[in-house]
């Protein structure tokens, strides 16, 4: 497993965008999710994580295809207002 943090070069080449706000956008287009920045807008994300987010969507993550398991029924505690 690759704990590398992905480089600007790296985001770049990925999502082939320049700004870190289009390089956001990206991410949640394709993937559903809106990505960790730092303060200047800088995207944290490692290789790993980019791996398994790309597995996930081509759906071979391992134990994706595992029936879930049995779960019991909710009761609410109180009625919603």
């Amino acid at each position: 497993m690759d704990t590398r943090l992905m480089s600007e070069q790296d985001l770049r080449d990925v999502t082939g965008k320049k700004r870190h706000s289009a390089q956001a956008a990206w991410f949640k287009l394709h993937f559903g999710l809106t990505p960790v920045q730092r303060a200047d807008g800088r995207i944290i994300l490692t290789w790993a994580a980019f791996e398994a987010l790309q597995a996930k969507r081509a759906g071979v993550l391992p134990g994706a295809g595992a029936p879930a398991p049995n779960r019991p029924a909710l009761i609410p505690l109180r009625k919603a207002a």
